[in-house]
């Protein structure tokens, strides 16, 4: 991943973790799908909120307002995210606190955590998706 002046922030082979819950909404959930439906991210949490819809608002002569939905966000492999949202590869409600420096709202209580899950679906041939780890794999 680069900036916008062109500096590398993200060397491509290091692992990504997206952290997604229910206050994760719009252009979060595109980044998050299309991160893992190309298999360059792990996504932890809960499921996020499902806003996928691009709206634009018009005023009218009246002074009334007309709300018009004009285009759906989906993910690279045609997801629906409106009302749905994102279900994480793995799924983690309440496990972020103990994670947090100082375990932030938690303690550091790391007992809930599967760190060897969260190794292995960072390991770097790792796909949710068998045809498009194959895909990958080819190019």
């Amino acid at each position: 991943f680069k900036s916008a002046s062109g500096q590398q922030i993200v060397p491509p082979e290091d692992p990504v973790v997206l952290w997604v819950d229910g206050g994760s909404a719009s252009a979060t959930e595109v980044l998050a799908g299309s991160l893992h439906d190309n298999c360059k991210a792990v996504v932890m949490g809960d499921k996020s909120f499902g806003k996928g819809l691009i709206q634009a608002v018009y005023g009218l002569k009246n002074g009334a307002g007309l709300v018009l939905t004009v285009a759906k966000y989906v993910t690279p492999n045609q997801n629906e995210i409106q009302g749905i949202g994102i279900t994480p590869d793995i799924p983690g409600k309440n496990i972020l606190p103990p994670l947090l420096p100082g375990g932030l709202g938690g303690g550091s209580d790391t007992s809930k955590v599967d760190f060897a899950d969260i190794k292995t679906r960072l390991s770097s041939n790792y796909c949710s998706i068998p045809e498009q780890r194959e895909q990958l794999s080819q190019k």
